[in-house]
């Protein structure tokens, strides 16, 4: 039975993916990342010269946690938003609604559905490239392959950690913030020792990698033990929200140069009534809070020369808009929208307005956190431009080429090719001008500012390129 429902589960995670981007672009994209492992190993002596072995090995692990986190938040925090849009398919999640079978026991599998799929999707195409990379690099085939098993239970862990916060969160918000601060703890912990047993079973196959896989796993197991069916808290009447609408609609009327207001007004609504705005604030803050994590490791922990300061990471935090974004997607299906005047730009439109007003406070207070952190508080404007700049470039391209349905279509290796190209090489333009920036302020500050306003003005054209781009497009 187990077997037969996480054979069910996989197919359902494909058909699901497929749907929204083209079946081709989606079968392609695991030669996309076969191609990243590749590519990765042949310029492996170039991109870790000078840099202590160990130091290397505990970037890569730590980059593996944190891939674990950011999908697992993605899966199991957008579960009941898949369930909500696509409930008529009968999702596989669903079923303990109707059949005899546990919830835990349900989840227990879809999170090992989450470890396998990704570990076939992403990570045997990654192992592929790296080991065929190995003919032209240093890495011998079989430490490639060893250091390839070592990092997917740091993966694993990630996983597994964003099963256990999730769970809690479905029996409250405070035993969620408690166990993710106490996670945060225990890895500040293991990481300022430098010690992580992933790394000991790669150099010495000690301890047994049966082991490590246990402790990796260890939340997911408590998570299936303590979940429970998730019941939204009781939401206000219906009259109560058409009673708000004007208000709301109101405080709208400064978008009507860029949208319809009373779209953006019914999408502030819809983001109140779903409660996705807690949601969002829990998949945007776990890889940011890893971001100040490595703010503090790399300032504190590691003896390395080069300087990531405050500007460094506005570029990064702009660039984690696009999980907000595609959260604005995940609401409710558009579909009731198709009986309305209403066309595919428009809502869009609407969700662009909704991402700069109502966000906006999350990443600022992050890089006032990160800020804090450096003490580099007088680069806190600067690096707010730069955020900015970098998040509404990349949300508003974004938009353009994925539309209504962001996270799908970016497993389309056309678009997610497109996106690399577009967004990548200006932050990386970014991030050598901030770790310049001590060499030469004033021409450093004017390169940035000269570089932002091209964002600026590309974002402007993206914004107006999606009424051509979606005006054909039917809603639902």
């Amino acid at each position: 039975m187990n077997q037969l429902l996480l054979w069910r589960m996989l197919q359902e995670e494909v058909r699901l993916n497929s749907s929204f981007a083209s079946r081709r672009g989606f079968w392609f994209f695991p030669l996309l990342v076969m191609g990243a492992g590749l590519f990765g190993t042949i310029l492996a002596a170039e991109l870790i010269v000078d840099v202590p072995y160990r130091d290397v090995l505990l970037g890569l692990h730590f980059s593996f946690l944190f891939y674990g986190l950011f999908t697992g938040g993605l899966a199991f925090f957008s579960n009941d938003f898949l369930e909500r849009i696509f409930g008529h398919y009968a999702l596989v999640t669903s079923l303990p609604e109707t059949q005899p079978i546990s919830y835990q026991r349900v989840m227990g599998i879809y999170f090992t559905k989450e470890l396998v799929f990704y570990a076939i999707f992403t990570f045997i195409p990654l192992t592929l490239g790296a080991i065929l990379g190995t003919s032209w690099s240093f890495i011998a085939p079989e430490r490639m392959l060893r250091l390839m098993a070592s990092l997917l239970p740091s993966f694993g862990a990630g996983l597994a950690a964003t099963f256990l916060i999730a769970s809690l969160y479905r029996r409250s918000i405070y035993w969620s913030i408690t166990g993710g601060s106490v996670m945060f703890l225990l890895l500040g912990i293991m990481l300022g020792a430098g010690e992580l047993p992933q790394i000991h079973w790669y150099l010495d196959n000690s301890p047994p990698l049966a082991l490590i896989w246990g402790v990796a796993l260890l939340p997911a197991m408590i998570a299936t033990v303590i979940v429970g069916e998730f019941q939204e808290q009781t939401l206000p009447p219906v009259q109560g929200y058409r009673e708000q609408y004007g208000e709301t609609l109101a405080n709208c009327k400064w978008s009507s140069r860029w949208a319809v207001p009373a779209v953006v007004a019914k999408e502030r609504l819809d983001l109140q009534r779903s409660r996705t705005g807690i949601k969002m604030l829990f998949s945007f803050a776990v890889p940011l809070t890893m971001l100040v994590f490595v703010n503090w490791f790399l300032d504190r922990g590691l003896p390395l020369e080069i300087e990531f300061n405050t500007i460094f990471w506005g570029v990064m935090v702009g660039f984690f808009g696009t999980m907000l974004y595609s959260w604005l997607n995940t609401m409710d299906d558009s579909g009731f929208y198709a009986t309305l005047p209403i066309q595919v730009p428009d809502l869009i439109h609407a969700r662009l307005m909704l991402f700069c007003a109502v966000t906006w406070w999350i990443p600022m207070l992050f890089m006032g956190l990160i800020a804090l952190i450096s003490r580099e508080l007088g680069l806190l404007p600067l690096a707010i431009l730069v955020m900015a700049a970098v998040g509404i470039y990349v949300v508003s391209y974004t938009a353009w080429i994925t539309g209504l349905h962001t996270n799908s279509s970016l497993y389309d290796v056309t678009i997610f090719a497109r996106f690399f190209l577009v967004s990548v090489p200006p932050m990386v333009l970014l991030a050598i001008l901030s770790m310049a920036l001590h060499q030469n302020f004033g021409i450093i500050l004017i390169a940035l500012s000269f570089v932002c306003l091209i964002l600026l003005l590309a974002t402007q054209l993206f914004y107006k390129r999606i009424e051509v781009r979606w005006a054909r497009e039917e809603l639902g």
